[in-house]
């Protein structure tokens, strides 16, 4: 034990802490649905298959979960994951880019032609689109970088409350970003601000029973701030740390420690 403290000192100094906001939920998807950040946000497995303990995205984010059909993983709502500001970040593996598929959704439209909430979707042109509600109808949509299927993609999308600016990410690198609203007052209005959805990982929809993802997903993280590219593409190449009552470290040094072990 000694020694594994000397070790995570040394890393602690070595590599510089990033600037993070507080993690809301962690779904590394290695083996079931379970919210790995402490907070409690489990999810459960409803309307098909969900196959955990698939080749993960790189040798830090451990397995992953396949969607092969209408399978998807249904987290309950919860104000915590549909923060003012926010940013999610995961991998993905898409297996076609026909429709619209969504690797993860926190919508709601169903009281009317208001819209709410954020979506990833890999869209019908074969592109990653980021779409958020702006408490007006339609949605403010994002079109970003291609999608390549059969390959895994590192993907983070971001909203900033305080200047109402959204981004999205692909493999590390600003792919689009806004700052304008299409419709409404800004470009972001909270699901939970009409009606209370669940967030889904592997389908779209307010309910989760379309847009269904075809692929592999990996290491979901939810944050309550948008992240800046530096911590963005930490996640990416380190994944996060376990929980540990050693205190906070950097991503990076804890990264190391694990890959350590």
């Amino acid at each position: 034990m000694k020694k594994q403290l000397l070790v995570i000192s040394t890393l602690s100094l070595a590599i510089p802490s990033l600037s993070m906001g507080a993690m809301v939920a962690w779904y590394p998807l290695d083996a079931n649905a379970s919210d790995a950040s402490g907070n409690g946000h489990d999810g459960s497995i409803v309307g098909g298959t969900v196959n955990f303990g698939q080749s993960g995205a790189n040798g830090s984010t451990g397995s992953s979960a396949n969607f092969p059909d209408n399978g998807h993983i249904d987290v309950p709502f919860s104000t915590a994951l549909n923060p003012g500001s926010f940013t999610v970040t995961l991998w993905a593996n898409a297996g076609s880019t026909g429709g619209f598929a969504s690797p993860l959704t926190s919508r709601d439209d169903v009281a009317g032609p208001l819209t709410h909430g954020y979506i990833l979707y890999n869209n019908n042109a074969g592109n990653w689109d980021f779409w958020t509600g702006d408490g007006d109808s339609g949605w403010d949509s994002m079109a970003g970088g291609a999608v390549s299927t059969n390959t895994w993609s590192h993907l983070a999308i971001t909203y900033d409350a305080g200047t109402d600016s959204k981004s999205l990410w692909i493999d590390g690198v600003l792919s689009a970003s806004d700052n304008v609203p299409q419709s409404g007052p800004t470009q972001y209005s909270p699901n939970g601000t009409l009606e209370s959805e669940n967030l889904h990982i592997g389908s779209g929809q307010d309910d989760g029973n379309n847009f269904f993802f075809n692929g592999n997903i990996d290491d979901v993280t939810i944050w309550d701030e948008a992240l800046d590219g530096a911590a963005i593409q930490n996640i990416m190449n380190n994944s996060i740390p376990e929980p540990t009552s050693l205190g906070l470290l950097s991503l990076a040094g804890l990264a190391l420690l694990r890959r350590r072990r």
